[in-house]
């Protein structure tokens, strides 16, 4: 997938869906993940019900379904992948561990920071520090 935005200026980043992870955290989903081309940019996409419903719905019109069965079965080439097909399925698994890795550090904090936050006693400043972390992880 191509992103495109006018804050982007004329840049256009490379997102392969395939090497990303989804987690599961409270009632939305998560993916995480890094774009690497033109540049590194770890990102992650927090999505409730309402958003996989919209999601849902555009995916079920029929140009994406016609769209889906030609990629499933008469995709003739990789059009916007600037390596060999097998060695970016190899990098994209290596990359995705890293991305399950750095998703579980991230839950991980947030959850660290909302427990702390949660104390009876804590002081603000060990609840800022600890959500402090957490975005930084973010």
């Amino acid at each position: 997938m191509r992103l495109k935005s006018r804050g982007l200026g004329r840049k256009e980043l490379v997102m392969d869906f395939r090497e990303y992870d989804v987690v599961r955290e409270d009632d939305e989903l998560v993916v995480v993940g890094t774009i690497r081309d033109p540049v590194n940019w770890e990102f992650s996409i927090r999505m409730c019900e309402d958003d996989i419903t919209g999601i849902t719905r555009l995916l079920l019109r029929k140009p994406m379904i016609m769209y889906l069965l030609r990629s499933l079965f008469r995709r003739t080439k990789h059009h916007h992948w600037t390596q060999e097909r097998s060695e970016h399925i190899e990098e994209g698994q290596r990359r995705l561990a890293t991305a399950k890795q750095k998703a579980a550090d991230r839950i991980r904090e947030h959850q660290e920071a909302q427990k702390a936050a949660e104390q009876p006693g804590a002081g603000a400043a060990a609840a800022g520090e600890a959500s402090r972390s957490a975005a930084r992880g973010a």
